[in-house]
């Protein structure tokens, strides 16, 4: 297994619209996000802070990275950036590999000079961590965001990688264009009950309520394969239901009705 995505929060300081389901207000006990970090350890050493939520809202947050740190395990933090100058040490925990800032979330919100200055910081101090600036629906950005863009592209250049609609500003440092996707629901419109997904294969995640499901895009826990206050993760892994969803999605096939409704696995195929 490749990643884990641990939702320490589903609350947020947004209200994005392209966030379907509803905020809340529930944060995992600090005691369970170590316990979960550790069995997670088993199986992967890197962890993605992100589901739905604002990681960085969490009472604890700096602990978790202190903890990560200790347990030598990678990190990927995905964040809106609105509360990243509150952490101006981010950067120098050893855990965190990657840091991806969704700039798009702040797109017709009122946020102050300190709010780019704050990104302007972390592009010129990166210590060697990747960061990613994201901009989904390019051609719906407001004007602030364009100007961003075209201050960032006056002062760094972007140089293009290999990897489609992202672009290098300096070592370790790239900005990200790509479509909004829409998060797959159980009423949404059939799609194939064939294909290719990363679910399951590569990555597994645990949402706030402790509900480790297939993949990052089922934050309701359609796709419950267990519940980590009931069972540890090692016989979550080995029991049926997972095994069963794993060898299906091994031979592209997808008897879950949510899987059957995604329409960002398409990305893959």
């Amino acid at each position: 297994m490749k990643r884990v995505y641990l939702e320490i929060t589903d609350a947020c300081n947004l209200n994005c619209p392209f966030c379907t389901y509803p905020k809340g207000n529930r944060f995992m006990d600090l005691r369970d996000i170590e316990d979960h970090i550790l069995q997670i350890k088993e199986f992967c050493s890197y962890i993605y802070l992100h589901i739905l939520g604002e990681p960085l809202l969490h009472p604890g947050f700096e602990n978790i990275l202190h903890f990560l740190d200790e347990q030598k395990m990678s990190l990927q933090l995905v964040s809106n950036g609105i509360l990243l100058s509150e952490y101006p040490d981010l950067l120098k925990h050893g855990c965190l590999r990657k840091l991806s800032v969704s700039m798009h979330s702040v797109n017709h919100v009122q946020v102050g000079d300190e709010y780019f200055e704050t990104i302007d910081r972390l592009i010129e101090n990166d210590h060697g961590k990747n960061i990613e600036l994201r901009f989904y629906d390019r051609e719906s950005l407001d004007d602030r965001l364009l100007d961003y863009l075209k201050h960032l592209e006056k002062r760094y250049g972007f140089h293009e990688t290999s990897k489609k609609g992202s672009y290098r500003l300096k070592k370790h440092v790239y900005v990200y264009f790509s479509e909004l996707f829409q998060w797959p629901e159980m009423d949404a419109p059939f799609v194939s009950e064939q294909g290719s997904c990363h679910g399951a294969i590569d990555m597994i995640a645990i949402n706030v309520d402790h509900e480790v499901t297939l993949c990052c895009l089922d934050p309701k826990a359609y796709n419950s394969i267990g519940n980590l206050k009931e069972k540890d993760l090692s016989e979550i892994l080995s029991s049926d239901i997972y095994l069963n969803y794993l060898n299906e999605f091994k031979q592209h096939r997808f008897s879950s009705q949510l899987c059957q409704r995604c329409s960002y696995r398409t990305r893959f195929d």
